[in-house]
């Protein structure tokens, strides 16, 4: 099981601090109905990517263990997305992009100039769209009515705009959005915005 995290400090801090995650909220264990604290249960280390000029860098997450249901649960920093090694930075400036008329994999290698096909951008785009429906109920929860996709979005990518949309209202940046939904919509739907 894997833990979405708040990290004060961004990037830098964790890099740091890696244990900075370690604490009495993040230390309850989610498998028993008692409360007890989960055991430290060392590392392991997990490839990040970030925009571009960036350069993928593996990170060590830490990893807890409840000896009685047996189980793990890793503490992973907001600035990930579960099983996958873009963030949410990656996908917030992607979509961006693809949402101003680029091809899938135009829109990646603006983000990330190594993308290395036509696959990984597609698997990005269609995996935040399989949480559509979970994208909007969380929205639903944040703002009181829905928010207006520009009229110069493509029909045929209305659809992830008004997710893409949704997410970004009352942020000047989209990066910073997603990196700041990441962690409750993953509370809530234990899943990753992709």
């Amino acid at each position: 099981m894997q833990r979405l995290c708040r990290v004060v400090g961004g990037v830098k801090c964790y890099l740091e601090e890696p244990d900075c995650l370690v604490g009495k909220d993040t230390r309850g264990c989610p498998f028993c109905g008692v409360d007890h604290a989960l055991r430290l249960h060392g590392w392991y280390w997990r490839w990040m990517l970030l925009p571009d000029p960036e350069k993928p860098r593996r990170i060590p997450v830490r990893r807890l263990y409840c000896p009685h249901a047996r189980r793990t649960v890793s503490l992973l920093p907001d600035f990930c997305l579960p099983r996958r090694q873009h963030g949410p930075a990656i996908l917030a400036l992607f979509l961006k992009v693809f949402l101003a008329g680029a091809g899938l994999l135009q829109a990646l290698r603006t983000v990330r100039r190594a993308a290395p096909c036509h696959a990984v951008a597609q698997s990005l785009r269609d995996g935040f769209l399989k949480r559509a429906d979970k994208i909007r109920a969380y929205l639903a929860q944040r703002h009181r009515r829905a928010i207006e996709v520009p009229q110069q979005i493509p029909k045929d990518r209305r659809r992830p705009a008004e997710l893409f949309f949704g997410l970004v209202a009352g942020f000047k940046n989209p990066d910073a959005a997603f990196v700041f939904h990441t962690v409750p919509f993953h509370q809530s739907f234990g899943e990753g915005l992709a």
